[in-house]
């Protein structure tokens, strides 16, 4: 008896919730997508099973409208006709935080334990590219499989399309790779009886489309065709599937549920004998491909190529200001309100802050699917987005507040008389006194900030805001904050996720001042000298300069949303250097020193077809450039007013060291990267990017000494050997321009990624702000990353709140820490209250790739067991007598705690 090859046909829509049109707009698409499915279910029996995409978000924006079909929505999910999870939305892997990914596992799962089933499959199809810890999250929550079409480089000698890919800290999925794209078992558009998609405007609101075409090519209209097709298909890929089971994925973007493909199946079992077709989820086909399958080939390198589909890492920086915004909103909730909120828990009397975090982690997990966090939709969508930003951001920020003045009315009022009490809490430690900001109702008066033990603090008094005044030299607007409160800097002392009270009363200490000029700024540490539009820093402790630092770079950009493409002949680039700045010491005092640099780069205005035009237009940029007491590294703030059209602006940093490799932080641990990018053999669809993703550090050494960058919410750089140093320049991209969603024919890629509408917005028109930090290094040994406390106290600066709140008891004393760290290549993720409740979440995870024996000290714990990422216990672990739990941690491994501490620690 022959063996038959088994062609396994999952049905799909791939749903994004937000992209030519907004949410809204869409949801009318899905809504008649799952009322279809309503109807197909009661009509047609061989229909087996819908996949809504991997997600459960798209299941509670149909709800919205149909809230009445929730009841029959379940009873689909428990039969399996309808397969959904396991993930809340169909989220980039580059552009948000581990932990956020981590949160879109945990939702989706909650989801569908409320909904009744989950599909445990990796079912990633469209992500653009995969990195080397997804192996490890996706088997935290029990799934141990990855279907994706994008990312897959070009093997030496050819691969097939399933195999093993194992991730930094050894976990491993099963990986079936969609060659030719996620609707590959048939081409679905092929009909030339139906109309394309066909637009419906309103007298008031343009750009939406009606669903009719989706509806009418799922119509199996000549089923005898569709069954020849899917014959063909698995009879030229099959060999790319040694378990003998060959994925068909039935559907694309938006597509409904096909009524006669059951049908259409029995048809192509009867045209042969050589193949069986069946019909099933995503998690169907995985089990089915992994009991055939023995011998897989591995796969250990990032999943970031460009062989067979585009990759498109231009998105990377699309709409920078998004990637801005979601880096701070992210920030606020995992570094502030969720830490916050958990201590403020631990000490009893809390209100529960759990509903208003799943609102916020909502708003924050539709914005990262990933055509909406790519900036890659229509304007309106990016709109939409910024108002969710904004929400989660407010509600985070009352969060913090709230929790850390709950903390507050337990500790001991040691500042009570004429002082006022304020408390900081600092996520990161960086080993020194840290920055602080706070208001203080002292009108003129100067202050003294003191510790407890009386210890008096480098303290600045910030000028007031200047008041306009009208032709009679009256002010026109009033002062607010009142004139009382003024914005006081000062020095305090840190301590990761710990709590610190300090006191402020009449006086002033004496302390020596940064020292200061409008061209130069210098501490104990650095030497930094500002040369119009760019600075030279000197690291006094290793005697290394780094010159021509702020250099900005800009160029044209004839690309799109998915990709930067220069023009097609050579055209101009301008350097910040090119142009006069004025440089002024705006800010000096006992805590920190500013020269504020300000100039105009003249550039071309825009492209015109694929030339930069004679029109030309002044880029206002202002440059601060501040250096604190006590501090290794240089912080700059660089503001810009952008008036130019279709173009690229970059930082370029030259590294000042021979090196052939960047590291960077990565989602759960550091990458290095060779500086020397992939090459062609045989030709790529696209090709190989010299682009790379990075999150919040990057960094090169020599093995002596080396120089680090921290950047709020920048994704994305270029490694290039200068010919005449041999040393790389690394360009950071701050901004991309374009105007239309798509482009043909560009010299990144020929094809089109998406329809071309107009998207104005697109050229991130107006003011922009930008921070990033330079921190010299000594390279060690034993610790490749010495300078990642002083980038993370750069990106996770220290809190303050004034205590207003009346006190309850003492139940602590001048300060609360619930945990904490000894080793330096052990990272903090996350503290919070575990999400069903009970018990907290501590998440730590080795950063360089050495297993550790860690130590972790734990503030009033009583039981504590190992957990996975899905807040599940593993076993009990035991703490030693002084607090103290002693783990042994694999080189870039994740852990996961659950905690039960004591009653009102």
């Amino acid at each position: 008896m022959i063996k038959k090859t088994l062609g396994y046909v999952v049905t799909h829509g791939h749903m994004d919730i937000e992209w030519y049109m907004p949410m809204r707009s869409y949801r009318f698409w899905t809504v008649e997508a799952m009322d279809e499915l309503r109807r197909i279910s009661r009509e047609n029996p061989d229909f087996v099973t819908y996949v809504l995409d991997g997600q459960t978000c798209v299941l509670d924006i149909y709800l919205e409208a149909r809230p009445s079909a929730r009841a029959e929505i379940e009873e689909l999910i428990r039969k399996g006709t309808l397969s959904v999870g396991p993930f809340f939305s169909q989220f980039d892997e580059w552009l948000i935080s581990a932990e956020s990914m981590v949160r879109n596992c945990l939702y989706g799962n909650r989801a569908c334990r409320r909904y009744g089933s989950i599909m445990k499959a990796g079912y990633l199809p469209d992500n653009f590219g995969h990195p080397l810890q997804l192996p490890q999250i996706l088997n935290d929550f029990g799934i141990d499989s990855l279907l994706f079409m994008r990312g897959m480089p070009e093997v030496p000698g050819g691969h097939p399309d399933e195999f093993m890919y194992t991730g930094l800290d050894g976990s491993r999925v099963f990986v079936s790779h969609f060659r030719d794209s996620y609707g590959g078992a048939f081409n679905v558009f092929d009909r030339a009886d139906v109309d394309p998609l066909q637009p419906r405007d309103m007298p008031y609101h343009a750009e939406y489309f009606s669903y009719e075409q989706y509806m009418e090519l799922a119509d199996h209209v000549d089923q005898k065709k569709i069954a020849a097709d899917l014959i063909k298909t698995v009879t030229r890929i099959r060999d790319r599937y040694p378990s003998g089971v060959v994925p068909l994925i039935a559907g694309f973007d938006h597509f409904p549920p096909q009524a006669k493909l059951g049908e259409t199946l029995k048809l192509a079992n009867a045209m042969q004998d050589e193949i069986e077709f069946v019909m099933g989820n995503a998690e169907g086909y995985v089990r089915a491909a992994q009991k055939k399958l023995s011998k897989p080939m591995e796969y250990r390198e990032e999943l970031i190529g460009s062989f067979y589909q585009y990759v498109l890492l231009g998105a990377l920086s699309t709409r920078s200001y998004l990637k801005r915004i979601n880096f701070g909103t992210e920030a606020l909730m995992e570094r502030y309100a969720e830490p916050l909120d958990a201590m403020a828990s631990m000490l009893g009397g809390y209100q529960d802050a759990q509903p208003q975090l799943d609102e916020a982690w909502k708003f924050l997990m539709i914005n990262s699917a990933h055509d909406s966090i790519h900036g890659s939709s229509m304007d309106e969508v990016h709109v939409e987005m910024e108002g969710r930003f904004s929400a989660a951001a407010q509600i985070a920020t009352g969060l913090a507040h709230e929790a850390i003045k709950h903390v507050g009315r337990h500790m001991d009022p040691w500042w009570k008389g004429e002082e006022k009490g304020i408390l900081t809490f600092a996520p990161a430690d960086t080993g020194r006194p840290q920055i602080a900001q706070v208001w203080l109702p002292i009108g003129d008066e100067a202050v003294c900030i003191r510790d407890r033990e009386g210890n008096a603090l480098p303290t600045q008094i910030l000028p007031r805001e200047k008041v306009e005044l009208n032709s009679h030299g009256q002010p026109r607007n009033s002062v607010w904050p009142d004139e009382r409160f003024r914005n006081v800097l000062f020095l305090a002392p840190s301590g990761a996720n710990r709590v610190r009270s300090f006191a402020a009363g009449k006086g002033a200490g004496s302390f020596e001042t940064v020292k200061a000029s409008d061209r130069f700024l210098e501490n104990d540490f650095l030497r930094v000298e500002v040369r119009g539009a760019t600075i030279d820093v000197l690291d006094k402790g290793t005697g290394k300069w780094n010159y021509g630092l702020n250099l900005i770079e800009e160029d044209a950009d004839a690309g799109d949303p998915w990709d930067y493409s220069p023009t097609s002949n050579p055209s101009e680039t301008v350097l910040s250097s090119s142009f006069p700045f004025t440089t002024e010491l705006v800010e000096q005092g006992a805590v920190r020193a500013t020269v504020r640099a300000k100039g105009r780069m003249n550039v071309p205005y825009r492209l015109n077809g694929d030339e930069r035009s004679p029109e030309r237009v002044d880029i206002p940029m202002a440059f601060e450039i501040s250096l604190v007491a006590g501090s290794p590294r240089v912080d700059v703030k660089l503001t810009f007013e952008n008036t130019a059209k279709d173009h690229r602006l970059r930082l370029r940093m030259p590294a000042g060291v021979r090196t052939d490799s960047v590291f960077s932080q990565g989602s759960f641990g550091i990458i290095r990267r060779p500086i020397e990018r992939p090459r062609q053999v045989e030709p790529w669809i696209q090709p190989p990017t010299q682009l790379v993703p990075f999150r919040e550090w990057l960094a090169v050494d020599d093995g002596r000494t080396g120089l680090a960058v921290a950047a709020k919410g920048l994704y994305d750089y270029t490694a290039v050997t200068n010919p005449l140093s041999q040393e790389p320049d690394i360009h950071l991209t701050l901004l991309r321009g374009f105007e239309y969603m798509s482009r043909l024919n560009t010299l990144q890629r020929k094809g089109d990624a998406a329809r071309c509408h107009h998207t104005p917005g697109a050229q991130c028109p107006g003011v922009q702000v930008i921070e990033w930090s330079y921190i010299p290094f000594r390279a060690d040994a034993n610790d490749i990353a010495p300078f990642v406390r002083e980038a993370q106290g750069f990106l996770f600066p220290m809190m303050t709140h004034m205590v207003r709140a009346r006190r309850v008891d003492g139940k602590i004393g001048a300060d609360f820490q619930p945990f904490s760290f000894a080793e330096p290549n052990i990272q903090f993720s996350s503290f919070k209250r575990a999400h069903d409740g009970g018990y907290y979440v501590l998440r730590f995870y080795e950063n360089q790739g050495k297993a550790t024996e860690a130590s972790i000290r734990l503030e009033g714990a009583g039981k504590v067991f190992l957990s996975t990422m899905n807040e599940e216990r593993l076993g009990e672990k035991t703490l030693a007598s002084d607090g103290t739990l002693t783990l042994s941690v694999g080189a870039y491994k994740v852990i996961t705690l659950l905690i039960d501490f004591k009653e009102g620690v």
